[in-house]
């Protein structure tokens, strides 16, 4: 397992499948990728999908047609087949059929490597927490999901310890904890000061952070998850202190390169979008290529300037006058106490030129740096993240901020996965969006606020220093 992987060791169910054996790097690089929208891919040059031995490689994915009978998961910090254990008998080579959430968001059983997949999967061993939890509900809670199939069914419609998202419908793994129902959010006076899209000058910093947003199955613009998206932006612009910005982190459509759905997701969203007042700074996410972790867009890239990828610029860029994917927006105090930048790399749109221009970016200096980009560091086989990575680590910066998982979490000190946008949920976690609010202190203080509840979770609330180290 390579330092970026590990980096991805974080605690909860998604930590330990995150050291699912069969992932190692030198296998899923191996493997052919999926190309536009996962239709191109094959799972079986890869020796998994259907394959239970538990030998052979572990190939990223995108839909369960990837996968060669296998099940498309979320395991770790990507995407990855699995062979399929619908009789939870199908197992084999150290393997261990577990539930886990597809790229669906559905609850299916799977062979993972480690039998503490299923323990940590299940209920926990310190017993379950309160049966509610925002819009989950626990095993004995009647509830309309309907994932158990041909397993003993839970009264929420569930299997093996799972909780049901009443607003979805769908099974996921049970809240590590509910925070003792969440706690109103102070975000202390409103903001003065202007921040258009060429950047601006603010009393202090404070800005939403808005996570993967499409729907579950591949070109469904019907099943978009507008509901969802247009109250968290409803939310924001609703707060008493309302943030001045917003930045998002990719992924705000799943469509195939050759049809026209990106465009017309990318519609939905910019509705939803429109009850929020302010500006919005996106990312490049890789379903604005081709769908693929390991693809690459743009001009000169392999796989080129895809219908997906232009209508991002079109539609999500042009409007805040960007041309290229990658980009930085300056911010500064009215006071003249601080300055801030925020750094848009684009790790689906790799090049030398942007290579080029994020060393040059990230060496202007300045009292806050937030990098903005779609993967994490464990998605080591999206090609702007190893060598951004790289650069990064090269200058100062505050917080990394991306997305890719579905879900929220703090991985290693300085990266935070904010994903729980509307796309397929995981983790146990339900559907919001990060607040980063500047303390008078000068520390950077983050919240994660449930959509539902509009309620802060103070477990997971924690501050940071300018240079990214950790504040009281």
């Amino acid at each position: 397992m390579s330092s970026l992987h590990r980096a991805w060791i974080v605690a909860g169910p998604i930590a330990v499948l995150a050291s699912w054996a069969g992932c190692a790097d030198n296998t899923i690089n191996a493997v052919p990728t999926p190309r536009d929208g996962g239709r191109g891919g094959d799972a079986s040059a890869g020796g998994d999908g259907g394959d239970s031995d538990g030998g052979g490689a572990c190939p990223p994915c995108v839909t369960n047609d990837d996968c060669n009978g296998g099940v498309c998961a979320q395991l770790g910090g990507d995407s990855y087949c699995a062979p399929a254990c619908p009789n939870g008998d199908e197992c084999g080579g150290g393997r261990a059929c577990a539930p886990v959430t597809s790229v669906s968001g559905e609850q299916v059983s799977a062979c993972v490597a480690g039998s503490e997949v299923c323990s940590v999967t299940g209920a926990p061993d310190a017993g379950p927490p309160a049966d509610h939890c925002g819009s989950l509900v626990g095993p004995d809670v009647q509830a309309a999901c309907s994932s158990c199939g041909a397993r003993p069914c839970q009264t929420n419609g569930c299997y093996g310890g799972w909780w049901c998202n009443t607003a979805t419908s769908r099974c996921q793994a049970p809240p590590a904890s509910c925070g003792g129902g969440g706690s109103a959010l102070d975000a202390g006076p409103p903001v003065t000061g202007t921040v258009t899209a060429t950047g601006g000058a603010v009393s202090r910093l404070l800005f939403a952070v808005v996570g993967d947003t499409r729907p579950a199955t591949l070109d469904d613009t019907a099943g978009y998850p507008t509901a969802i998206i247009t109250k968290i932006f409803s939310t924001i612009d609703a707060m008493p202190s309302r943030p001045p910005f917003v930045v998002s982190t990719g992924d705000y459509v799943f469509a195939s390169t050759r049809g026209t759905q990106a465009s017309a997701q990318l519609d939905l969203y910019l509705g939803a979008r429109a009850r929020y007042s302010g500006v919005t700074f996106p990312a490049l996410g890789n379903h604005e290529c081709t769908g693929a972790t390991a693809s690459n867009c743009g001009p000169g890239t392999a796989d080129g300037s895809t219908s997906n990828y232009l209508s991002f610029l079109s539609k999500m860029l042009g409007p805040i006058g960007q041309t290229l994917p990658y980009y930085a927006v300056t911010l500064r105090a009215t006071d003249a106490s601080w300055t801030a930048k925020l750094v848009f790399v684009a790790g689906n749109a790799w090049t030398d030129a942007q290579a080029a221009w994020l060393d040059q970016t990230m060496a202007t200096a300045t009292t806050y740096t937030f990098v903005l980009r779609h993967e994490p560091a464990g998605a080591s086989t999206a090609p702007g993240v190893p060598p951004s990575e790289t650069i990064i680590a090269r200058y100062p910066y505050t917080l990394a901020l991306v997305g890719h998982t579905h879900t929220y979490a703090r991985s290693g000190g300085r990266e935070v996965i904010i994903g729980n946008g509307g796309a397929p949920i995981t983790g146990g976690k339900n559907y919001g969006f990060g607040l980063l609010n500047q303390r008078p202190d000068g520390a950077i203080q983050v919240d994660m606020v449930d959509v539902d509840t509009g309620l802060a979770d103070p477990v997971f609330r924690f501050a940071v220093k300018a240079d990214g180290s950790a504040a009281p």
